[in-house]
């Protein structure tokens, strides 16, 4: 109750070196972060290579189906990759990020790759999740990062 109450009243970051702004990076950051290490240990835990894997398997099967599809392989290795950039970005607190992750946007939500990661877990939780919450949660996660990067840019005019 003590901490709650001095975040609204601001003195948290009035006491500190962090604004919202560098708040925002580090959350989304560490968003970033939750994902990548979410994705590693799931692939090290079905004993497969991270990334590589899932790639050539991927690259693999578009090559049966056929139909030029490999784009779609190469796309969702870039986002990945990409993933890993903002990451860095984010926690150096560097305005790039904000320019890449904006770009990652509808890749994320073609991919359901959402920004909020912990949604991730939610199978954990509840394993009967209808298709329209995802799309809600994928949509709302997106909104609520391009919103919170956006913001403090519009205010500055």
């Amino acid at each position: 109750a003590r901490f709650a109450g001095a975040v609204r009243r601001g003195t948290i970051l009035k006491n500190s070196n962090l604004s919202w702004h560098a708040i925002a990076f580090l959350f989304w950051g560490g968003m970033d972060a939750f994902y990548i290490c979410l994705y590693v240990f799931r692939s090290t835990e079905r004993g497969a290579i991270p990334f590589w894997t899932d790639f050539k398997d991927a690259l693999s099967n578009m090559q049966v189906w056929g139909g030029g599809l490999e784009l779609i392989v190469w796309l969702g290795l870039i986002l990945q990759l990409s993933l890993i950039a903002t990451c860095g970005l984010f926690l150096m607190r560097c305005r790039l990020a904000v320019y890449l992750a904006m770009v990652q946007i509808p890749f994320r939500i073609f991919f359901i790759v959402p920004s909020i990661s912990i949604i991730l877990l939610l199978p954990m939780l509840a394993s009967s999740i209808s298709n329209s919450v995802w799309i809600g949660l994928m949509l709302t996660s997106e909104a609520g990062k391009g919103w919170c990067l956006l913001w403090p840019w519009r205010k500055r005019g």
